[in-house]
């Protein structure tokens, strides 16, 4: 084999695994997965607006949540805690049509009057969740949490879903 085409071999080889790499950076699922950990990033820095910047305005799920009521929430938590700090690990996102899920197990930690604790979740018993994303203009936003366990929540988690007209 001449030069040459080893060469162009090199350079056709690098060209196809720049462009699966380039397709998978920008593939629905790799974009909502960086966009989540940014969100998850701006909630421990307290950056509230970069955190609901994430979400849907029309955002609803099974337990009454609207984009306003969860700003609120989060807003509240950040206020009451210090030092927030989110453990997590995240599926492989589950595309489909306009839509990207991924299911998330996490624990949060702050600090509250100068002692460190669980906010919610525990090493032995996290929370777990199902984030919807949907594409929107200008990019992907979180639209609903189809599923939600949060230890220390499950009563009233499941109240609120019998009694939500989601």
């Amino acid at each position: 084999m001449s030069r040459r085409a080893v060469n162009t071999a090199i350079v056709a080889t690098l060209l196809v695994v720049g462009v699966m790499a380039f397709r998978h950076y920008f593939s629905p699922g790799a974009v909502v997965t960086r966009k989540l950990v940014a969100t998850i990033e701006a909630f421990e820095k307290e950056r509230l607006l970069a955190v609901m910047a994430a979400v849907s305005r029309t955002y609803s799920d099974p337990w009454g949540l609207d984009y306003e009521t969860l700003g609120g929430y989060l807003h509240e938590t950040m206020e009451t805690y210090d030092d927030l700090r989110v453990d997590y690990v995240l599926s492989k996102p589950e595309v489909g049509e306009g839509e990207v899920r991924i299911d998330i197990e996490f624990v949060l930690r702050g600090r509250y009057e100068g002692a460190s604790e669980y906010v919610i979740g525990s090493a032995s018993d996290p929370c777990t969740a199902t984030v919807l994303w949907r594409e929107e203009t200008p990019g992907w936003r979180t639209v609903s949490t189809p599923k939600l366990d949060i230890p220390e929540l499950r009563d009233e988690l499941e109240s609120r879903a019998k009694n939500s007209q989601f």
